[in-house]
């Protein structure tokens, strides 16, 4: 039987109900690399801390959730380094456009993940979880407000 670990993943409180009823669908989103890694996943963070996508938790429009995935669907990847491609990509927050600087930014981040098994804490400034596939309703739970959802909260289960 695989290790199985729970995870955080952050959505919009709108998306809530539909994510509990029908799960996570792993998505291609944020792919413009080509990068294989980032095909069917869906994406999530071991703490609140790492999410800059909802600012750590303090968007009140979102929500956390906790899964449990197999530990072996999982790689881990440093956000900073997509984020920087994409940056150079579009020629944003006041970065000229590079698409060679995009292009090694994105080789980075791919040539650097490793298997969640392999991740040492703090190896990466901004970890993301990339989930392979969907993950199942019954695998997906509400963290109620206040309750916190920090490292520790990321725990194998046997």
């Amino acid at each position: 039987m695989p290790r199985m670990v729970r995870l955080l993943h952050s959505l919009r409180r709108d998306d809530l109900e539909q994510a509990l009823a029908q799960g996570l669908k792993a998505t291609s989103s944020f792919d413009e690399f080509g990068l294989d890694l980032r095909r069917g996943v869906v994406y999530c963070w071991l703490c609140k801390e790492h999410d800059k996508m909802s600012s750590g938790g303090q968007r009140p429009d979102h929500v956390y959730l906790e899964v449990t995935v197999a530990e072996d669907r999982c790689l881990v990847a440093d956000m900073d380094w997509i984020s920087a491609a994409m940056t150079y990509a579009q020629g944003a927050m006041g970065k000229p456009r590079n698409p060679e600087a995009a292009r090694l930014a994105a080789e980075l981040y791919r040539v650097t993940a490793v298997p969640l098994s392999q991740y040492t804490p703090e190896a990466f400034f901004t970890p993301e979880v990339l989930v392979k596939g969907d993950i199942a309703p019954e695998s997906i739970r509400v963290i109620c407000p206040g309750r916190e959802a920090d490292s520790s909260s990321v725990v194998a289960e046997p």
